[in-house]
């Protein structure tokens, strides 16, 4: 009698899995790799023409999801300790932003919901003089850290020693030079409680009777205001049509309460940059507040090639590794085109630098950084977006951006974890605009422990699988 049932349980289970093979096949989509060696936690994430932002399991299944109404897209996400969301969104209102395109869709708001998607808070820079744009961070005290775009006009950059060359190349349309300010916001006052102004850290070599004026190899703590000039004279391929006006591109501002420092990702300089946060408002703007340390790029202050000698390639989300965390002290990042300006298939690779320090806490600029790991592989590669983030238990959690991808990494970089929101065949890697990303692009994404606060006294029961709810838009 048990041999007889036994035998029927084995000829059912056979029948549904010969008649839907779908479910013995591995999966292009959702999660496609899961190891024991995967980190345990929880993954937010908002793809960027998404209105939703998702908390998903290691399994790949929906834990929670936060609407945002009154946007086009959410651009990132952050899970305070309270359980709130902070979000980076559209701006709510109707300014026209035609003047900067292809930047209108996911940035100028700021805004907090609670874990139950009730609105608490927001702050817009949208306007005539100033726009909010890519990655914030949240500091120890709760504020957080923001990157403006200031609209200059462009007789203000003439007037700071623009080289009158390049506006032929780019500000006819576009009559504005866009230096960045990294601010702090108090949430409980909206005040901008610190800031830090690359306008007052510019040099150039073209005006002597100027006060910004210098050899430019000789001020390599500050910011080369005709840097495109010299880099179109070299024969490089032209920017995107924002490129010139938005010539320092930062695209990641991270704080290190370690070291009392902030490091910056200027995407079309190539470089990171370390600022000094520990100073009074006179100091930040003064000689004090230049570059302490930059890295990527020597062609920037006139050292080297532009692309023999170059290390970082339109990179993001360049980041501090965190007290406790393996590697602490280093700077990692997403180093889009690694390889840009080869006759190679371009292809991205994560980094991990450790900038060389002294034992004053000062750089050594007479000593190169270290990278002491990095990731590449076969196909591994977004020209566009992407983020990193190091994992208490050392595995690396890369967002590889333009395909919808997130892959979790050991130190020998074996793929641990990986969820895949597109059949890689669909999708663009490596888009020269917004509108050729796929739906469920990621700019960063971040993984929370279970024990995190953010969780305590929430439902955390697993539902449905993530990708099953995304699958029909995907397809549509």
């Amino acid at each position: 009698m048990l041999k007889s049932s036994l035998l029927r349980i084995f000829l059912i289970l056979f029948v549904l899995l010969t008649a839907f093979p779908a479910l013995t096949q591995e999966r292009n989509v959702g999660i496609t790799v899961h190891t024991e060696d995967a980190y345990d936690g929880y993954v937010l994430f908002s793809p960027v023409f998404d209105r939703a932002v998702y908390l998903m399991d290691n399994d790949g299944r929906l834990i929670h999801q936060w609407v945002i109404e009154t946007t086009t897209g959410v651009l990132e996400a952050h899970l305070l300790e309270n359980g709130h969301l902070i979000v980076i969104a559209a701006p709510r209102n109707e300014f026209d932003v035609t003047l900067i395109p292809g930047e209108s869709n996911f940035n100028g708001s700021i805004r907090e919901y609670t874990w139950d998607n009730e609105f608490v808070w927001e702050i817009e820079f949208i306007g005539a003089e100033t726009r909010q744009h890519h990655a914030i961070d949240i500091m120890p005290n709760g504020n957080i850290l923001a990157i403006l775009w200031d609209y200059h006009s462009l007789d203000d950059a003439l007037a700071m020693g623009l080289d009158p060359e390049i506006v032929d190349l780019g500000f006819k349309d576009r009559p504005l030079l866009l230096p960045e300010r990294i601010v702090e916001i108090d949430r409980s006052t909206d005040e901008l409680v610190w800031q830090w102004d690359s306008w007052d850290h510019l040099v150039q070599d073209r005006d002597p009777d100027l006060p910004n004026y210098g050899a430019i190899a000789e001020h390599r703590r500050r910011i080369d205001i005709n840097y495109h000039s010299w880099v179109f004279r070299s024969g490089a391929p032209p920017q995107s049509p924002t490129g010139v006006n938005s010539w320092l591109y930062i695209n990641a501002a991270n704080y290190s309460p370690t070291f009392d420092q902030i490091v910056l990702s200027s995407r079309r300089f190539d470089e990171f940059w370390i600022i000094d946060y520990g100073l009074s408002a006179e100091e930040t703007a003064g000689p004090a507040g230049d570059l302490l340390y930059r890295w990527g790029n020597p062609f920037t202050y006139q050292q080297g090639d532009l692309i023999a000698g170059r290390q970082l390639f339109r990179q993001h989300d360049a980041q501090w590794i965190g007290a406790g965390l393996p590697g602490e002290g280093n700077i990692l990042l997403f180093n889009n085109k690694h390889n840009s300006g080869t006759d190679k298939e371009l292809y991205s690779s994560v980094m991990e630098v450790k900038p060389p320090r002294r034992p004053d806490g000062g750089y050594d600029w007479e000593r190169d950084a270290e990278v002491v790991w990095s990731y590449a592989a076969d196909g591994f590669f977004s020209g566009a977006l992407s983020g990193v983030q190091r994992l208490p238990n050392g595995n690396t959690l890369i967002t590889e951006g333009a395909p919808g991808r997130l892959i979790e990494v050991n130190a020998a970089g074996e793929t641990v974890w990986e969820f895949v929101t597109s059949p890689p065949d669909t999708v663009n890697a490596d888009p020269s605009s917004p509108d050729e990303l796929p739906r469920y692009a990621f700019f960063r994404v971040h993984k929370y422990p279970p024990d995190y606060p953010g969780f305590d006294g929430k439902d955390m029961s697993p539902g449905d699988l993530l990708i099953d709810r995304l699958q029909p838009a995907i397809q549509g």
